[in-house]
């Protein structure tokens, strides 16, 4: 089975920085989540990001932000061009705290909705940031790792987050806590990776409940305010999302893939895919070819 969920471990690898390049890299990236901050920087051709189920076309010069738990994507607009990007790829909690009544990254970054926040920002609204030498930086302190070499990246993902907070200001759209108890976080944690490794079972709210040891009220009700979604529609996200990376990454037909992913009625699986794509499964591959 296809897991959306991407391991990375946060003390031998608490950061990662790269330059991608489609000429010597494997791209498209399929769908996938982690619990890192993931941030791109595209430098050549035009990139095609997929954040939860919003498609958007990335030219040379803009920022996008993967913020925790989020299930994106990255591909072609145009097989034929050559892409080249920044990519860095951090744990949230190696920031610094923020001192009492300033703007805490660390909540800031559990707490974005991708459907209030926007994650893609274009060239012409980053251009005066300047925020390209930040990006050359960090990939150069991380591959040559000289002493305190640590302070540096902190220091410069403190600017990068810094002017992301500042763009969802002027948008009037800072993320807020979801309110749920922290107590709740590490349950909620175990059960998005228990649905990522069996979401072609059957899975119902109260078995999801019962494992966090609550009622199926109080799971509902937080989970939603985690996720800005019901359990079920997380569910039929996670399913969806496996199905559109084996459309794009094997060549097993759309009833197979329906069954594989935990939908006996193709119908109705046909149905779920284009509700949250907008476009049918076949229209998908077509696309991605």
């Amino acid at each position: 089975m296809n897991n959306l969920y991407e391991y990375i471990d946060p003390i031998i690898s608490p950061y990662e920085a790269f330059c991608c390049d489609s000429s010597t890299s494997r791209l498209p990236i399929p769908a996938h989540w982690h619990y890192y901050v993931e941030l791109l920087y595209i430098l050549e051709g035009n990139v095609r990001i997929t954040i939860e189920h919003t498609v958007t076309e990335n030219a040379p010069g803009s920022l996008i932000l993967f913020p925790p738990r989020c299930v994106h994507a990255i591909g072609f607009s145009d097989r034929r061009e050559r892409l080249r990007y920044y990519v860095v790829k951090f744990d949230p909690e190696i920031l610094p705290h923020s001192p009492k009544g300033g703007v805490d990254l660390k909540t800031s970054l559990r707490s974005i909705s991708t459907s209030a926040c926007p994650c893609c920002f274009p060239s012409e609204r980053i251009a005066k940031r300047n925020l390209r030498p930040l990006f050359e930086e960090i990939v150069k302190e991380y591959e040559e790792k000289a002493y305190a070499y640590s302070i540096v990246l902190s220091a410069d993902l403190c600017r990068i987050m810094a002017e992301f907070i500042r763009l969802w200001q002027k948008e009037g759209c800072l993320p807020s806590p979801p309110h749920i108890h922290p107590s709740y976080e590490l349950g909620f944690d175990f059960i998005a990776e228990y649905i990522d490794k069996h979401y072609f079972e059957e899975l119902t709210v109260e078995k999801l409940a019962s494992m966090c040891g609550m009622s199926h009220s109080t799971f509902s009700l937080h989970f939603r305010r985690r996720y800005g979604m019901t359990c079920r529609e997380y569910i039929n996200a996670t399913r969806i999302s496996v199905a559109e990376n084996m459309l794009l990454f094997s060549d097993h037909d759309v009833a197979f893939i329906a069954q594989e992913v935990g939908y006996s009625d193709c119908s109705y699986f046909i149905r779920c895919y284009k509700k949250l794509k907008g476009i049918t499964p076949k229209q998908a591959r077509r696309a991605g070819k």
